[in-house]
């Protein structure tokens, strides 16, 4: 298996969408992972991968639409949060549609949005929810410049900059998320919370809070994703699930299908 797009499982359509990325300013980059701008000249439907992160998203052109796992089909509105997601979800992106998307690096969007992160949990929440008028009102501005990529995306850094120059974040929350993601997700709960010198109960609360899931949930994702994000090609299913810190090849299996709804042979 090659090394995958870090959004999307490819899909038949997926060579008929356009992908813009950004770098963040530096004094960004601890909080925004990048900045990202989808186009679709045709309708597409695209399955994400599980994400660690919380996204902004703003529909620039066009609509999107979200299948739910009960098959109801719900439109997004233009402008929405989306939170960790645990499994595949399924969009239907309509023609001529083009997506802004903020993606945060984990545990960070809580410097920028006070409802707790736990709420956005495989839900889309909309920006009037947890944004005041003048925020919405400075967004709408911004976005309305439609096929200026590059100045729209210095525009929402300086927006960024602003809101997030008084940010606070949890020390302690910030070095378990370092140690998971460096341990590829495979690093025991009870060893982390040797490290951290915390109650299991107290770190999991604002963990839940300021990341939006469980520890352990979090660990599954991020040991889930390192299947994309690593090049497995001529490697053995038995070796990528080891790889990737899975114990075996049933339990790889078993996740891949709890996760995905289809065999790793599917995709890998």
């Amino acid at each position: 298996m090659g090394k995958k797009n870090i959004a999307f499982f490819e899909q038949e359509h997926f060579n008929k969408i356009k992908e813009y990325r950004f770098t963040p300013d530096p004094f960004l980059q601890e909080y925004v992972k990048e900045f990202m701008i989808v186009e679709t000249p045709d309708l597409v439907n695209l399955e994400t991968l599980p994400s660690t992160s919380v996204s902004l998203n703003y529909i620039l052109n066009g609509a999107v639409n979200m299948k739910q796992k009960n098959q109801e089909v719900i439109s997004l509105p233009k402008a929405f949060a989306f939170g960790i997601a645990r499994t595949s979800l399924h969009f239907e992106f309509s023609k001529c549609t083009t997506l802004f998307v903020i993606i945060f690096n984990p545990g960070m969007a809580s410097t920028l949005i006070n409802t707790p992160i736990n709420e956005f949990f495989e839900t889309f929440i909309p920006f009037d929810e947890f944004f005041n008028r003048p925020q919405i009102s400075c967004l709408n501005k911004i976005f309305s410049k439609k096929n200026e990529y590059e100045p729209m995306v210095e525009k929402i850094e300086k927006f960024l900059l602003v809101e997030l120059l008084c940010a606070h974040t949890d020390g302690i929350i910030k070095e378990a998320i370092r140690e998971i993601i460096d341990s590829q997700g495979s690093i025991p709960i009870k060893k982390l919370l040797g490290q951290l010198q915390i109650s299991r109960d107290s770190f999991e609360k604002k963990f839940r809070k300021q990341v939006g899931t469980s520890p352990k949930q979090f660990s599954n994702i991020v040991r889930f994703r390192n299947l994309f994000e690593n090049d497995h090609k001529k490697t053995t299913l038995t070796a990528i699930g080891l790889n990737a810190g899975y114990y075996d090849q049933s339990h790889f299996i078993k996740d891949f299908k709890a996760i995905t709804g289809k065999k790793p042979s599917s995709f890998l």
